[in-house]
């Protein structure tokens, strides 16, 4: 194996093994199955550093081909370049460069890898005026068409050799031969071989830039560091230590030999024993033109087609072609949450794997890692403030013109963007996109979330119906009571075991006083106790969140009650969304439950899980007998494992409370046979905000929302929510 040190490359895995598994990076193989079984030429486009050391590392270790890949002449200086030849490394002016390369292809003895950029594109600006320009010493030229040439002028080679050996012309055969290394015995395995190209495109997410722990070490140890090796440390730096995924997608082969064959002229000259034969001819590349122009082409489009799509690239591209210098945060991610479920329904190929999850927590005002660190990004860099939920573009960078080695660190927002222009079909649908009226955006995304939480319930309804146990669908079934011009609204959530019909009194009450009304039914509630018994309480959490997801698309204003479990689903939520919610109420939240057997219902459910280890049946409590107050809405048998996800969430409400800063309402009965009445008094206490209210109704009770009761309730609620409103 020429040049390539077996000892040092495997001595270069090793060392990048215990580096990736120590680092936060994960590198992801997509479509390895198309790299075939013959002399290949990687083109591979050029973001960082990175690659010109994980790709022959990543090429050996999972295809077990060895690579040689070409490299500035300036990086082969003394003992590291000869550490770099040693690995595979090609000098752009080593003089045997040619003959390594087309030797490589001709035999398939070691792959060869090619960035056809020709140097790193940070801005990833790729487009111009519909064709492939790329930056370089101050201005914009074509990518470079090295790696066409050098696969078509093996094709051509590998066809001479065929004219050759076919006519007998031995004398010219065995000088091609020597020319390029090769012995007779070769000549039969280099006939048998096609080259092939291998388009493949890296992506980085997320791609963050800030002063780390390796700049600052370098720093500390070189003076004088340049500006741009600075960024460049900043950039990679950070992706090494904070994590970054690194996508690297294997396109299908591309056959330079078809271009040859289209080539009258080239073909032409192969079958022509008195050219390209003599030393001088055999140093000189075949002049190919417009064939060695279309394959540049046809591999530079599959590179930046199968760029990996994530939430940076729709964030940013939104916010960077909307005319509008002030967007709101809920309007952004309402645009970008369409455009997603669009390019899955679509079936857009390389998205990243974020993207093919649930999104509805884009539009929850939950934390969201993603969306907050994009926004925290761009404020970071001057491009964006924040003020009252509005993102305010800075006009002045959107519109400035960055130099080309300090982008990544100027506007992040930018080298994201430029990445898509090569995707017409994604940025035609994210312009629409983010074209689209505000108000259309909101009633898709309502229709959306109303039609999704029916069909929940009636796909639940159907599988766990139980002709002597399930209610009628009027009782379990979510409703949304709305106003004509609404502006203000209220969130009702509903007790464990129950259904929304067990808040349709107060509903009825609170929409009578010009309020929308969205009554949740929490997943597993209003069919049968075995839906319930298969939930999570994190379940419970989303379909409330749906219900948000409605109403914030609704109204301007809205709080949220809840009574029972309902309440301490309201309380988290209130600790979760901050001021986009007007006021939270809470209707005898279950901090503290009266029977003692729920404390006991931990370890049934792990005694149960034991059992079904052992594949016993015997032996197993599965379900409590309950007798509620409405028999006609609640649930006759109780899970115990629900009430055992019931306790995970009022010990996850506690720990919240005191991230509560909006207005509060406490509400509790009594003589409360069910929740002990010292709850109200710690939810008091611990909620974070200073405006909050006690009340206590008088009552032998659990279900206050219904009954002689419900009246009283339906006044303080109304009276509460007037003066959150006002």
């Amino acid at each position: 194996m020429e040049r390539i040190s077996q000892p040092i490359t495997k001595t270069v895995i090793v060392a990048l093994d215990a580096l990736f598994k120590s680092s936060k990076v994960d590198i992801r193989l997509h479509d390895l199955e198309n790299v075939p079984d013959q002399p290949v030429l990687f083109v591979i486009n050029h973001f960082t550093r990175l690659e010109t050391i994980f790709m022959p590392y990543i090429i050996k270790k999972y295809l077990n081909m060895y690579t040689f890949s070409l490299a500035h002449y300036s990086f082969f200086g003394g003992g590291f370049g000869k550490f770099i030849e040693k690995l595979g490394g090609v000098s752009t002016k080593d003089p045997d460069r040619d003959v390594i390369f087309t030797r490589s292809m001709l035999t398939g003895e070691n792959s060869t890898l090619i960035f056809p950029e020709g140097q790193m594109v940070k801005d990833k600006k790729l487009v111009e005026k519909g064709k492939y320009m790329i930056y370089n010493t101050g201005i914009r030229r074509p990518p470079h068409t090295g790696a066409a040439n050098v696969a078509l002028n093996t094709e051509f080679y590998r066809e001479k050799m065929r004219y050759l050996k076919e006519n007998n012309f031995n004398d010219e055969l065995k000088a091609m031969l020597e020319h390029f290394r090769l012995t007779p015995q070769d000549l039969d395995g280099v006939l048998a071989k096609e080259s092939l190209i291998i388009p493949v495109n890296i992506t980085y997410y997320p791609i963050r830039v800030h002063n780390n722990a390796i700049n600052r070490l370098v720093e500390r140890f070189v003076k004088n560091v340049s500006e741009r090796m600075e960024e460049e440390l900043e950039i990679e730096g950070t992706m090494l230590l904070d994590g970054v995924d690194i996508d690297i997608n294997f396109g299908k082969p591309i056959h330079p030999r078809e271009y040859l064959n289209g080539c009258s002229t080239a073909m032409g000259k192969a079958a022509n024993r008195r050219l390209y034969l003599d030393s001088d001819e055999l140093k000189k590349e075949v002049p190919f033109n417009r064939p060695s122009i279309d394959l540049m082409q046809r591999y530079m489009d599959a590179i930046y087609g199968m760029t990996t799509i994530n939430s940076d690239h729709i964030f940013a591209y939104m916010l960077t072609k909307t005319n509008r210098t002030k967007i709101h945060e809920c309007d952004l991610k309402n645009r970008a949450f369409l455009a997603i479920e669009q390019l899955k329904e679509k079936k857009i190929p390389n998205l990243h794997t974020n993207l093919y999850k649930n999104q509805f927590h884009i539009i929850t005002d939950d934390e969201h890692q993603r969306f907050n660190s994009f926004i925290e990004a761009g404020v970071s860099d001057g491009l964006i403030t924040m003020k009252d939920h509005y993102i305010i573009k800075n006009k002045k960078k959107f519109s400035d013109i960055y130099e080309f080695h300090t982008i990544r660190k100027d506007n992040i927002f930018e080298v994201f963007t430029n990445e898509l222009e090569p995707l017409p079909g994604i940025t035609r649908l994210l312009i629409k996109s983010a074209a689209r009226p505000a108000f259309l955006a909101r009633r898709k995304i309502r229709g959306y979330f109303l039609e999704l939480d029916q069909r929940f319930f009636e796909e639940d309804y159907e599988k766990y119906f139980l002709p002597d146990e399930s209610k009628p669908k009027n009782i379990g079934r979510p409703f949304f009571m709305k106003r004509w011009y609404q502006r203000k609204g209220i969130i009702l959530i509903h007790g464990y075991m129950a259904a929304p019909e067990e808040m349709r009194v107060l509903a009825d009450i609170i929409h009578g006083k010009g309020y929308a009304v969205y009554g949740v039914r929490l997943r597993g509630h209003g069919t049968a106790p075995e839906d319930l018994d298969s939930r999570e309480w994190i379940e419970w959490y989303n379909s409330v969140n749906r219900a948000y997801i409605v109403m914030e698309n609704s109204v301007r204003r809205f709080a949220i009650a809840g009574f029972s479990t309902g309440a301490g689903l309201a309380l988290l939520q209130a600790s979760q969304k901050g001021d986009r919610l007007s006021g939270v109420i809470s209707i005898s939240a279950p901090l503290k439950l009266q029977n003692i057997s729920s404390r006991l219902t931990s370890a049934v459910v792990a005694w149960n899980k034991f059992l079904d280890r052992l594949h016993v049946g015997k032996g197993k409590m599965e379900f409590i007998a309950n007798t509620p107050e409405n028999p006609h809405i609640n649930y006759l048998r109780n899970p115990v494992r629900g009430v055992n996800e019931l306790g995970k969430l009022m010990d996850v409400v506690e720990k919240n409370l005191p991230a509560i800063q909006i207005p509060a309402l406490i509400i509790q009965g009594s003589n409360d046979p069910v929740v002990n009445p010292v709850s109200a008094m710690e939810i008091f206490k611990k909620v974070g905000t200073t405006k909050k209210e006690i009340y206590e109704i008088y009552s032998e009770r659990h279900g206050i929302v219904r009954g002689d009761t419900a009246e009283k309730v339906a006044e303080r609620v109304k009276n509460f929510l007037e003066s959150v409103f006002d």
